[in-house]
């Protein structure tokens, strides 16, 4: 059987109903159940969409957010109370319901609502809405996982990295949505704090620091017509990078040495709020308010063919290695930076550590997936005189901490492990080496790293320079913006490396093949095949 699980969503469908042009056909008389003081909503309160995320044998999570005045800090809600119903089906016309629940929306958290479904056939599709004061949501699609130990002829991955709203338009989502993935995987810096760049559209609030500026970023994001597509026509996983909080924050420290530790914290916990509240996740990642902190990583397994581990990179660091005066991170040279040599430095973080090393290749699953926020591989950046600097903010920061996953990677034989990674707004394929400082050594792992949705990359000619002095890397391409199209079978897996013609105009949204690789079960590392 093929789990693409499509059987009767049709692509039209799925933009129809969560492209923001057709919201307002959707606010339907229909209601199911009752609603806290009975609210009348001035304008249509779902516009930021519905998401579904981190499929189950027996069901998912599903995502809304009340905001009839999306851009305002509290998204027009105020101070109620709603109760939100919702629904699922085996069908689009919502005649065969499966499951219906009533969620409370409350101000604390943003009127959002995550709604835990459980109970389902395994290795199903459901159609789901949600009903708040007699108003009618979109219609999104999710799926449950196959049973444990179960075989799949095939499964689709979409993953995608670095989607700056200011840099261009969401053309790569709407590929997506064509390819009707069974999973969408985002690595991260799903929004932006910061501008910078070409600036083809604007935020609505400078750089956020409060609840309400994060609010506020977050719904401008949700209001994307072809994010809210992408974000109803499968089920999510997602791990956060740097840009959801603070550029190249390490735990908590900031970027800039003039923010005290105390101070970050607060603007921290403002942002992970925000993400709460703006994503489709379970409970148990729910913010702990009074530690600051949110368990992101997790595993999701998907019958006999895969077993995805999402990872946070941010939370749970070392801070960088070797600070400036005046950054605390950047290029360090690794012959001058002792920090670099520093066993007990991690970017995981000790328990995560402990739990992808207890988890990784246990399920019996042919394809083992961890998803990671940037680049993993080696690579160092050439200097005028002949040197190299390490970027410390991604894993060449921390070499002990990769040598230990990499090391993991090679001790669970069967496990063909694959790495998925962003951040870096650049297409690189790569072998993962059991040491990188030997070109001969083993081969333990595929790499690939997806460009961004937007953001643009400004170093292609000095790093494309240095690329062949790293022969571990099969390709690299800063150029263009796009996404990753991951296909498996029991007997291989094919990348698609998924770019588009131009994101600062809005016609620019034809899509090609850069590049497209395959592995072999049992055989690690990429090869080259036509696109």
């Amino acid at each position: 059987m093929d789990y693409r699980l499509l059987d009767s969503l049709s692509r039209r469908t799925i933009l129809r109903v969560a492209g923001a042009g057709a919201v307002a056909a959707l606010a339907s008389a229909c209601k199911v159940g009752d609603t806290a003081g009975k609210p009348a909503f001035q304008s249509y309160p779902f516009a930021l969409g519905v998401a579904s995320g981190d499929p189950t044998v027996d069901g998912f999570v599903l995502w809304t957010r009340l905001a009839p005045n999306p851009l305002d800090e509290d998204g027009g809600m105020g101070d109620q109370i709603v109760d939100v119903a919702y629904e699922v089906a085996e069908d689009e016309g919502f005649t065969r319901i499966v499951r219906t629940g009533v969620e409370r929306a409350v101000p604390g958290w943003g009127h959002a609502i995550h709604a835990e479904v459980y109970g389902l056939p395994a290795g199903r599709s459901y159609f789901y809405r949600f009903h708040a004061a007699g108003v009618a949501s979109p219609v999104g699609r999710a799926h449950t996982a196959p049973a444990y130990g179960e075989a799949r002829d095939r499964m689709t991955i979409a993953w995608v990295s670095c989607s700056h709203y200011e840099q261009g338009f969401f053309h790569a989502y709407q590929d997506v949505v064509a390819q009707t993935p069974d999973l969408i995987v985002h690595t991260g810096d799903h929004i932006y704090e910061s501008s910078w760049g070409n600036q083809i559209r604007r935020h609505v609030t400078p750089e956020p620091f409060t609840l309400g500026d994060y609010r506020r970023t977050h719904a401008l994001y949700r209001l994307d017509p072809d994010l809210q597509a992408a974000a109803a026509v499968a089920p999510w996983v997602m791990v956060w990078d740097d840009h959801e909080v603070d550029n190249d924050y390490a735990g908590d420290i900031a970027e800039t040495p003039e923010v005290s530790v105390e101070a970050f914290r607060a603007r921290r916990l403002a942002a992970y709020q925000a993400y709460w509240e703006n994503m489709p996740l379970r409970r148990k990642a729910m913010l702990d308010r009074a530690h600051g902190e949110m368990r992101i990583w997790s595993q999701s397994t998907f019958g006999a063919l895969a077993s995805v581990y999402m990872t946070d990179g941010r939370q749970y660091r070392s801070p960088l290695a070797c600070p400036t005066p005046d950054d605390r991170g950047g290029q360090v040279i690794p012959t001058t930076c002792e920090d670099l040599a520093d066993d007990s430095r991690t970017y995981l973080g000790s328990g995560q550590e402990g739990w992808l090393r207890s988890q990784f290749g246990r399920t019996g699953a042919r394809w083992n997936i961890i998803v990671q926020p940037t680049l993993f591989s080696d690579f160092t950046y050439p200097t005028p005189d002949g040197g190299s600097l390490v970027w410390s903010d991604g894993w060449g920061g921390y070499p002990a901490a990769r040598q230990r996953l990499v090391d993991l990677m090679a001790s669970r034989e069967g496990a063909n492990p694959i790495l998925l990674g962003g951040d870096t707004h650049c297409n690189w394929v790569s072998d993962i080496k059991a040491d990188y400082l030997n070109p001969n050594s083993a081969t333990v792992g595929s790499e690939f790293v997806t460009t961004s949705i937007t953001s643009g990359h400004g170093y292609q000619d000095v790093m494309a320079a240095n690329v062949p002095n790293f022969p571990h890397i099969k390709h690299f391409d800063g150029r263009e913006r796009g996404y990753g199209l991951l296909e498996l079978f029991d007997d291989r897996a094919e990348v698609s490396l998924r770019v588009v013609e131009d994101v600062t105009r809005r016609d620019g949204n034809t899509v090609r093949n850069q590049a497209k690789f395959v592995i072999e079960a049992g055989q690690p590392g990429p090869v080259s095949m036509s696109a």
